[in-house]
């Protein structure tokens, strides 16, 4: 349990180039990608419906497979991530409201759990449109690309990061059924099955 638990914390730390989150009052929606670089997130509304749905994160790696149970929530007022453990325990909650990007974790479990703000990051450059994302991408010289069922995420030198694969060409305010990530540069694949999709 330990180890799975760890390996998600390195998984979604690693899986935009991102490591922490920065903790001052005026970049609370501010994540770092790399060293002295830094992005803001789109606002809950920029995600364009509002949308109630439970999914399996999964990551396969080195030929070992880990799952992590989320429920999320999206409005345009707030996004709401729910981490559980395999036996349905709340284990992490990231809310993203106001432009304040708070993470609440479950303590005294003597594991070590992964970073819901790198989760959250991760599913909104998933879902968020690409519109969305582009002015907060050309400030750091990162582009993300979409053609139908197709998202390309590439960093300054042109060099692509993540190739992100949907069930169903893209459509504004709404979660697909099944996401696949594929980390080009570190090599491991992660997917996202929606089991209630777009559901309110």
């Amino acid at each position: 349990m330990i180890k799975r638990f760890a390996f998600l914390i390195i998984l979604t730390i690693s899986l935009m180039g991102c490591s922490t989150l920065l903790s001052t009052p005026e970049s609370d929606n501010c994540v770092e990608r790399a060293k002295g670089v830094s992005v803001t997130l789109p606002t809950p509304a920029e995600f364009g419906g509002s949308v109630s749905v439970s999914q399996l994160i999964n990551a396969d790696w080195e030929g070992e497979a880990h799952t992590l149970p989320v429920h999320l929530e999206i409005s345009s007022e707030r996004v709401v991530l729910v981490g559980f453990s395999a036996w349905g325990t709340r284990l992490i909650t990231a809310t993203y409201e106001k432009g304040r990007l708070e993470e609440d974790a479950l303590a005294g479990l003597g594991i070590v759990l992964p970073d819901s703000r790198q989760i959250l990051m991760n599913l909104m450059i998933t879902l968020w449109p690409v519109e969305a994302w582009a002015p907060h991408l050309k400030p750091i010289g990162w582009t993300l690309i979409e053609q139908d069922k197709h998202r390309i995420l590439r960093d300054a030198s042109g060099e692509t990061v993540v190739e992100i694969q949907y069930d169903e060409p893209f459509k504004l305010g709404t979660v697909p059924a099944f996401i696949q990530y594929e980390h080009k540069q570190q090599h491991y694949r992660i997917t996202i099955n929606t089991l209630s999709p777009n559901g309110r």
